[in-house]
């Protein structure tokens, strides 16, 4: 079972973006992908997540896979597309954030910053039952 957030269709005709989450022995690990008509240039990343209990959380990471072009893909909207990648650390109790729902979220790690708010949760829920699927898989591996 995979289970990820995305964001295909932003506000922002620029840029769509794909989340997901995953547990590890004694942490977690948010990864987030943005797909854009630009190249990307920055080589750190930062998310600002504000949940719907109002905490905030502001996670540093670098860019991987940067500048790679592919071919057009009609999922993303893109003639041309540039991808990136972003890992960010999370403590599990950072992870446990996700419960709440994620009322915005603003994201640089593209040449523009991305900004969203919600007024319903749309992605904190999908990633919080991400984490619990991978922490089971951790704490309970497949023989």
């Amino acid at each position: 079972m995979t289970v990820q957030a995305q964001i295909r269709n932003t506000d922002d005709p620029d840029i769509s973006l794909d989340m997901d989450i995953e547990a590890k022995a004694k942490a977690a690990i948010l990864k987030l992908s943005t797909f854009s008509r630009v190249s990307q240039i920055t080589p750190d990343a930062y998310i600002v997540i504000t949940f719907m209990n109002d905490s905030v959380q502001k996670l540093t990471g670098r860019v991987r896979n940067d500048n790679k072009m592919y071919e057009p893909d009609a999922g993303h909207g893109f003639a041309d597309r540039f991808v990136s990648h972003a890992v960010f650390n999370l403590k599990p109790e950072q992870a446990e954030l996700f419960k709440y729902g994620i009322k915005s979220l603003q994201i640089r790690m593209v040449p523009k910053p991305y900004y969203h708010e919600w007024e319903e949760d749309e992605l904190g829920l999908l990633l919080y039952s991400r984490y619990l699927f991978s922490k089971q898989n951790v704490m309970f591996p497949k023989k």
